[in-house]
């Protein structure tokens, strides 16, 4: 497969609010300004847009609409499409990953689970994994301000103990995301320079 050749494969994770969109991309203009031939990705599972869908139609959100574990299934089809058109890259800067997608299932809908590793499990293992780790409340404000959606504070919190409660979490490297946006972006590129050293030379 054309992923067995890839450089690198950096995840960007976190709960909704995060900041995940705003440093995966500049970690992806960083990358690409070295000469990197890096590449980003949005491998989002849909929830956001079935569950603007749902309130549209009276429902409170995709799980509503579609019953738990279909939510699931559709969320795990989805990401795996969207992941699975990233075999090309070369670098892939991953606006979420597989983890977030198991996350989601250990919190709607555990016994699905399993089934949901199975799906993703084609996926590269990332080589860095990014945890914008940031109080529930803090996030909530930012989702919020935005405007596209609402995020409940209990959600998030739940979300955030899911993600911390996967067998993956060891590999997290947890960045505080509740400062400036330009100093967590700073405190990336150190993280990506220290654990993929490869990707640099003389250049970082």
């Amino acid at each position: 497969m054309a992923h067995e050749s890839r450089q690198a494969t950096i995840a960007v994770i976190g709960i909704d609010g995060a900041g995940k969109t705003t440093q995966a991309t500049r970690l992806t203009q960083w990358l690409q300004e070295l000469g990197h031939p890096a590449s980003y990705r949005l491998a989002a599972g849909g929830r956001r847009v079935v569950s603007n869908a749902a309130r549209h139609l009276g429902k409170a959100d995709s799980v509503t609409l579609l019953g738990p574990k279909l939510a699931i299934r559709t969320e795990t089809w989805l990401r795996h499409v969207n992941l699975a058109l990233t075999y090309r890259a070369s670098i892939l800067i991953a606006d979420r990953y597989d983890v977030c997608q198991f996350a989601r299932a250990r919190l709607v809908y555990p016994d699905l689970e399993p089934w949901v590793r199975r799906r993703l499990a084609p996926h590269p293992r990332p080589d860095l994994m990014l945890y914008l780790a940031l109080p529930a409340e803090v996030a909530a404000l930012r989702v919020k301000r935005r405007g596209i959606d609402d995020e409940p504070v209990h959600q998030l919190v739940a979300l955030d103990a899911a993600y911390r409660s996967l067998p993956e979490s060891v590999d997290y490297t947890i960045l505080d995301a509740n400062r400036h946006p330009d100093v967590v972006t700073s405190d990336i590129q150190e993280q990506v320079r220290s654990a993929l050293p490869s990707l640099f030379g003389d250049k970082a």
